[in-house]
């Protein structure tokens, strides 16, 4: 089985497109497009002439598959199912929410941000530029029209399967698809070449940070020689590029418990005082969509300190923040 990368053009200037693949079995020519993009008039338009180039013709598809329900993977789905009708597959935990609605999720996360403190006219600004609530009326498409793929599903592409894993921790259902005997994985964003995956908790149940761990152990030990991801470039040593976004996402959680031991630090306080990988100079300079990630991404850091006891919440005059609790005889370290 052939693994056909696709960039499809999508309006997020730090990443300018998003990978889709067709997986094509060899000879029959079938193929079944993974994370087909956004809706979006340029990127469907994108999409169509990259799949013509490759000798495909697009209402040939067998069925699409997203592996996380991003606005910049998953949206495009729908219209292409409805122009060229063919099964949409997703994660079952990403489908149910879909099925509960993407606006009451990013709702959730909104108020998540709210109860930790972060300012009102932080999430106001977030809430006019996320692309995601301009598209809820899609999402309704997708959970209607979507149906779940669970651990060790397989998906006929031809004479040929791809396995189902879930690697979950960018979102609560994401999926790979093991491809090649298990060679080689189309693995969405669960791992990327030279950026990290955002993690972002949308509520305080999920351990975000904790499950992508756990992904990332996963995907060291799985055997798999090449990774296809949703952006840049293809990943040709998995178990080293996973271990090390596991060191860096270790690293980061002992800086947010320095800065927590020191004295109690609020969702906001931490945040801004981390270093983010972006072209802003400044927590200032930083786009609104940027700052709904890295609070996301503080915060799933947070909770998985509270989680293994190295943090716990205070309430301040600033409203709730963390603090490290008195150490026990016995002493705890890092997970």
């Amino acid at each position: 089985m052939k693994a056909l990368r696709v960039k499809v053009d999508i309006p997020i200037a730090a990443l300018g497109h998003v990978n889709a693949y067709a997986l094509v079995s060899e000879p029959s020519g079938s193929f079944v497009l993974v994370d087909p993009g956004m809706y979006w008039a340029e990127g469907l338009e994108s999409l169509g002439r990259g799949l013509r180039a490759l000798g495909l013709r697009p209402c040939d598809v067998e069925a699409y598959v997203v592996t996380h329900f991003h606005v910049d993977h998953a949206t495009a789905a729908p219209l292409l199912a409805s122009l060229c009708p063919a099964p949409v597959y997703i994660g079952e935990k990403d489908l149910r929410a879909a099925r509960d609605g993407f606006e009451s999720y990013f709702n959730g996360v909104l108020e998540l941000y709210r109860h930790y403190g972060v300012p009102p006219q932080e999430l106001e600004a977030m809430r006019g530029v996320h692309p995601a609530p301009r598209l809820a009326r899609v999402y309704d498409e997708l959970a209607e029209l979507a149906r779940p793929l669970t651990e060790g599903d397989e998906l006929r592409v031809g004479d040929e399967a791809a396995r189902v894993i879930e690697v979950p921790g960018h979102t609560p259902g994401h999926i790979a698809l093991l491809i090649n005997g298990g060679r080689e994985a189309i693995v969405g964003d669960s791992l990327l070449n030279d950026i990290t995956p955002h993690v972002v908790l949308d509520n305080t149940s999920r351990d975000a940070l904790g499950e992508y761990l756990r992904t990332l152990r996963r995907l060291q030990g799985e055997g798999i020689g090449l990774a296809w991801p949703g952006h840049r470039d293809e990943v040709r040593d998995v178990a080293r590029r996973a271990a090390e976004i596991e060191a860096h996402h270790e690293e980061r959680l002992r800086q947010v418990l320095a800065m927590i031991s020191a004295s109690p630090a609020t969702l906001y306080d931490v945040a801004r005082r981390l270093r983010w990988r972006t072209r802003a100079a400044t927590w200032a300079d930083m786009s609104p969509y940027e700052r709904y990630f890295a609070i996301g991404e503080a915060l799933a850091h947070l909770m998985r300190l509270v989680r293994v006891g190295l943090a716990e919440e205070v309430v301040t005059g600033e409203g709730i923040a963390f603090s490290r609790p008195p150490p026990r005889p016995e002493g705890r370290g890092l997970p």
